[in-house]
C-alpha cells in the first residue's frame, strides 16, 4: 500500500489507519465515509460501488470509493457479512468550528461478531461471536445478550457444536492457520471470521457466570478490547449448556434433512419454515435453537407439550395472544441499539413501544393463567418498573423524533420547567416580540411603532420621525435613522436574550432529557431482557399450538416399551407443498429393529425415511408431530447417511463421502440413536457396494438398540430377514401396467418385486431406443440369473444393426470395442493429467477409478 502525496488530510488518514491495519477504514469526509487504497480495491466489489480515485486531474491516482454516511449501516453489514473487519474513523468535532483539519478519531472497531446495526442482520438468526479453548467452548451474540457455555468437551464435540450454531466469528488464542478451526470449518460452507485475539482474559463479573472458565475471560476480554464495557451491560449471564442434554443432529444430518435450508441454501422448503408460526424475532430464534439443540429430558419435554396443548385447548386466547405479540417487535435488540454512542430517540421510542406491547401481553394473560400449567412470570416487581419506564418515556418524547439528538425536536412540554421556558422562547418568539409591540404602541399611542431586528443591532424599536417626541422616558435611543429612531428598553433587551439563546439552550436540555431517559432504560436492562426471554416462550409455544392446529399435528407420548409408532405420519414440508394430495403411512419399529425398504426411486422411501427423522426432532424439540397418533422413544442422536455427494476441494469422492458419514454413524452409534440410511454403496462397483451395505447392516443388527431405516435397490439384502427377525421388509407401492407406472406412495409389507429404473428414466424422457436397448440387456441380466461375472453387460450380444439407436440420430453408428475404447480414455486421460496438481489422495481416487473402468471393460 503506496502512500499518495502528503497532504494534512492524508497524514491523518494514515495517522488512523496505521493503528487498523487488518481492517477496512471508513473514513468520514463530509457527507461520506471514504475508503483508500487497498481499502477501496477490496470493498468497492463488494459493495456493488464504483472504484474511483482522488484528484482524477493530476498525478494522485489514488484508488477510492465511499458511501453516504446516512446509510452506512447496512454497507457495513455487507463488508462483515464477507468477513472483514471494519473501523470507522467519524469527525469528532463540528467542522463550523474546526481550525484547519477537522479532528477525527477511530470511534468504532468491528466485526462480523460485533454489528454495527443489528438491524441488518436476520432477524430469526442469532448472530455469535465464539471462544474456543481444547475442552471449553462460550458463545455470546452481544445484539440479543445470549451468552451460553460448555464444558468438558473433546475437539469433534467443539466443531460440531460450532457448525450448529450461527457463528459469525470465532477468537483463538493461535493463529488462524494453525488452528484446525480454518480447516474443519470451511467444510459447512459458511462464512466465518476467525480472530486471534493475544489480550488478558477478562475478570469482569460476567466471567464468573461461566463458572470462571478461561473461554469465557477470553471472549468478554476480546468484547472489552473492541468497544469497551458499552455491549457487556446488555449481556445476560452465562447459561451452562451440557453436551449430554441435547438430541445430537450433526452438522450432516442437518444438511441432509434440510432442517434450517434446504440442499440449495434457501430458507424457503426447509423444515424452519415449514413450522415457523412465530410472532416475534425472539420467538423465531428460540424456534430455531430448540430446533438445533432438541431436548433429551422427559420432565422439559412434558412441560413444553403441556403449553403447546394448553394453549391450542383456548382458541380465543391463542389468537388474542398472538395479535397482541405482533406489537412487540424484536425486543432484545431494539435495546442493545442504545449501546452505542449513535443511539437516537427514535431507537428510544422503538424500544418504549416494545416494552409496553410485551407488557400487554402479560395482562392478556393474566385472565388465563389457570388454564397454563407453569406458565412463565416475570421477577419479582420487574412489570411494575418496567411500566414505569414505558410511562415515563412516552411522557417525554414526542411522537414524531428526529434522527439528530443534537437538535431538539424530541421532548413534550411539562416535562421540566426550564426546559419549558426555553422551548416558549425558541418556539414562541415571534409571538411574544408581536405581544410586546401591541403592548408599547398601546402605552404610547403610536401607531407607526415596529418591534424589527437585523444582524447588527439584533431587535429594536423604531419609531418615525413624526412621533419620535412621544418616545417615552425609558426608551434608550440605539440609532438614528434620516425618517426614524430606533430605541431599545430594558424588557426588549432581555427578551431579545431569551429568544437567542433559548435555541441553544433548548437543544442542551432536550439532549439532557434524552440522556437521562436513556440512563434509565439501560439500568433496567435486566428486566427488559427477562420480559424478551418470557415473551419468546410464549411466543414459541403459541407458534406451536397454532401449528397443530392449522395441519392437525397431534402431541407425542413418550413410548415405555421403546417402541416407535407413527401412525398416519407425514412429512411436515413436502405435505404442505401436496396438501390434501400427501399420503399418509403407518410407521411402527422396535428397538433394534431395521426397516428394509426396496422400490423405485420417486416412490417415497426418502420422503417416509426422513419424516420419521424430521417427526423425532420436532417432538423433542417441544413440538407436536404431523400424525394421528405419536408414540416415540426418547432419542439421543439422529444419524443420516442420504444422497451422492462429493467433496472435491477436500480431495472425497463420491464414495469416500459415503463411507466417511458411515463410518460416523459407526463410531457414534448409541441404543437411543435414530439412523436413516438412504442409498449406501452406491458409489462403487455393484458387489462392492453390495458387499459393504450387507456388512454395515449386519453390523449395525448386531449392536444392542438402535432404530434403522435402510432403503436400498440391492434386493439381495431383503434375504437378511430370514436370518435377523429384527428386519422387517416394506416396499413403496406402485401399479405396473406394461409401460404405465404409478406411484401410490403407500408403505406396503414385504420386499418391492424390482426397482423399475427403467420406467423411471423412460418418465424423465430418454430417447426411446435407449429405453428398449436397456430393457435388453435388462432381460439378458435377469436370465443368466446374476451367476456371470460382475458388471458382464459387454460380452452380451449387441442389437442388430436396423435396432441400434438410429431412431434418435440420422447418421449410422460404427462398431464399437468397448475394452479397446477404455484403454484409449485411460491412455488419454493420464497424458493430459497434471500431476503437480493432485494431491496423493486424488491421485489415489483415480488409480480406483481406472481400476473399476478395466474391471468393468473385461481386463
Amino acid at each position: 500500500m503506496e502512500k499518495s502525496q502528503e497532504t494534512p488530510l492524508m497524514r491523518q488518514y494514515w495517522e488512523m489507519k496505521s493503528a487498523h491495519t487488518d481492517k477496512i477504514l471508513l473514513f468520514r469526509m463530509g457527507d461520506f465515509f471514504e475508503m483508500f487504497f487497498d481499502d477501496a480495491v477490496k470493498a468497492a466489489p463488494i459493495l456493488g460501488i464504483a472504484l474511483t480515485s482522488r484528484n482524477k486531474k493530476s498525478a494522485d491516482e489514488t484508488p477510492m470509493c465511499g458511501v453516504p454516511h446516512h446509510s452506512v449501516g447496512g454497507q457495513i453489514n455487507k463488508l462483515l457479512s464477507a468477513g472483514l473487519k471494519v473501523a470507522i474513523c467519524d469527525q469528532v468535532e463540528d467542522p463550523k468550528f474546526a481550525k484547519g483539519i477537522v479532528k477525527r478519531a477511530v470511534t468504532r472497531v468491528l466485526t462480523p461478531g460485533m454489528v454495527y446495526d443489528a438491524e441488518t442482520l436476520e432477524s430469526s438468526k442469532p448472530n455469535f461471536v465464539a471462544a474456543a479453548l481444547e475442552t471449553e467452548l462460550a458463545v455470546v451474540d452481544v445484539t440479543t445478550g445470549e451468552a451460553l457455555f460448555w464444558r468438558g468437551l473433546d475437539a469433534a464435540k467443539t466443531l460440531a457444536l460450532l457448525r450448529a450454531l450461527p457463528v459469525a466469528e470465532i477468537v483463538t488464542r493461535t493463529p488462524a492457520s494453525e488452528n484446525p478451526f480454518d480447516q474443519e470449518l470451511p467444510k459447512t460452507g459458511e462464512r466465518r471470521l476467525i480472530s486471534r485475539y493475544d489480550g488478558p482474559a477478562s475478570t469482569h463479573e460476567l466471567v464468573r457466570s461461566g463458572a470462571g472458565l478461561e473461554v469465557a475471560g477470553i471472549l468478554i476480554g476480546y468484547i472489552e478490547a473492541l468497544e469497551g464495557d458499552a455491549r457487556l451491560r446488555f449481556l445476560r449471564p452465562f447459561e451452562e449448556r451440557f453436551w449430554s442434554q441435547r438430541l445430537e443432529i450433526s452438522p450432516t444430518g442437518l444438511r441432509h434433512l434440510e432442517v434450517f435450508e434446504t440442499s440449495r441454501g434457501e430458507r424457503a422448503g426447509s423444515l424452519l419454515a415449514a413450522v415457523d408460526r412465530t410472532r416475534t424475532s425472539m420467538g423465531a430464534r428460540l424456534l430455531r435453537s430448540r430446533l438445533a439443540f432438541p431436548f433429551t429430558d422427559r420432565h422439559e419435554l412434558e412441560l413444553a407439550w403441556s403449553k403447546v396443548e394448553a394453549w391450542g385447548s383456548r382458541h380465543r386466547d391463542l389468537k388474542l395472544v398472538r395479535e397482541a405479540l405482533i406489537r412487540v417487535g424484536d425486543l432484545e435488540r431494539r435495546l442493545t441499539r442504545l449501546g452505542p454512542s449513535t443511539a437516537n430517540a427514535r431507537d428510544l421510542r422503538s424500544l418504549q413501544s416494545s416494552v409496553q406491547a410485551g407488557l400487554d401481553v402479560f395482562a392478556l394473560i393474566d385472565s388465563v393463567v389457570p388454564a397454563f400449567p407453569h406458565l412463565e412470570s416475570l421477577p419479582p416487581g420487574a412489570r411494575e418498573r418496567l411500566l414505569e419506564l414505558s410511562l415515563k418515556i412516552d411522557r417525554c418524547l414526542l411522537e414524531e423524533l428526529p434522527l439528530s439528538v443534537r437538535q431538539g425536536g424530541m421532548i413534550k412540554e411539562g416535562v421540566r420547567p426550564e426546559l419549558d421556558e426555553a422551548l416558549k422562547y425558541a418556539t414562541h418568539g415571534q409571538e411574544l416580540l408581536m405581544e410586546f409591540e401591541a403592548r408599547e404602541k398601546a402605552a404610547t399611542e403610536i401607531p407607526s411603532l415596529k418591534v424589527r431586528y437585523n444582524n447588527v443591532f439584533g431587535y429594536y424599536i423604531e419609531i418615525t420621525n413624526t412621533h419620535k417626541d412621544k418616545a417615552p422616558k425609558h426608551y434608550l435611543r440605539k440609532q438614528t435613522l434620516t425618517s426614524a429612531e430606533r430605541y431599545t428598553t430594558d424588557e426588549l433587551v432581555e427578551l431579545e436574550r431569551k429568544i437567542l439563546s433559548s435555541q441553544t439552550r433548548r437543544f442542551e436540555l432536550e439532549y439532557e432529557v434524552f440522556e437521562s431517559l436513556k440512563a434509565g432504560a439501560l439500568a433496567a436492562t435486566p428486566d427488559v431482557l427477562a420480559l424478551a426471554q418470557r415473551l419468546a416462550e410464549i411466543d414459541l409455544a403459541a407458534s406451536w399450538a397454532q401449528l397443530s392446529l392449522e395441519r392437525s399435528y397431534v402431541r407425542p407420548v413418550i413410548s415405555e416399551s421403546g417402541r416407535l409408532q407413527l401412525a398416519a405420519s407425514r412429512h411436515p414440508v413436502v405435505e404442505q407443498k401436496l396438501g390434501m394430495r400427501f399420503t399418509a403411512n403407518d410407521i411402527e419399529l422396535d428397538r433394534g429393529g431395521c426397516l428394509l425398504l426396496t422400490g423405485p426411486n420417486m416412490a417415497g422411501k426418502s420422503t417416509l425415511m426422513r419424516q420419521v427423522a424430521l417427526s423425532v426432532i420436532l417432538a423433542q424439540s417441544g413440538g407436536f408431530v404431523p400424525a394421528r397418533r405419536a408414540e416415540l422413544p426418547l432419542f439421543d442422536r439422529v444419524f443420516t447417511r442420504i444422497g451422492a455427494n462429493d467433496s472435491l476441494s477436500e480431495g472425497l469422492s463420491t464414495f469416500m463421502v459415503e463411507m466417511k458419514e458411515a463410518a460416523e454413524i459407526v463410531g457414534g452409534l448409541t441404543p437411543r440413536s435414530l439412523v436413516i440410511l438412504d442409498e449406501l454403496g452406491r458409489g462403487t462397483s455393484t458387489f462392492d457396494g453390495m458387499s459393504l451395505a450387507q456388512a454395515l447392516l449386519e453390523y449395525l443388527l448386531g449392536q444392542q438398540g438402535g432404530y434403522f431405516f435402510f432403503a436400498t435397490h440391492y434386493h439381495e439384502l431383503t434375504q437378511l430377514a430370514a436370518l435377523y427377525p429384527q428386519v422387517k421388509n416394506a416396499h413403496m407401492a406402485v401399479t405396473d401396467r406394461g409401460e404405465e407406472l404409478r406411484f401410490l406412495y403407500s408403505l406396503r409389507a414385504g420386499p418391492a418385486l424390482k426397482s423399475y429404473g427403467i420406467h423411471v428414466a423412460q418418465l424423465a424422457g430418454l430417447p426411446k431406443s435407449l429405453i428398449r436397448r436397456a430393457s435388453e440387456l435388462l432381460k439378458s441380466l435377469e436370465a443368466d440369473g446374476g451367476h456371470g461375472p460382475q458388471m458382464s453387460l459387454m460380452d452380451l450380444s449387441r442389437p442388430a444393426e436396423e435396432e441400434r439407436f438410429d431412431d434418435d440420430i440420422d447418421e449410422r453408428v460404427d462398431p464399437v470395442d468397448p475394452v479397446a475404447d477404455a484403454h484409449r480414455e485411460i491412455a488419454r486421460t493420464i497424458r493430459e493429467l497434471p500431476l503437480d496438481q493432485l494431491t496423493p489422495l486424488q491421485a489415489l481416487v483415480r488409480l480406483q477409478e481406472w481400476q473399476s473402468t478395466l474391471k468393468d471393460s473385461g481386463h
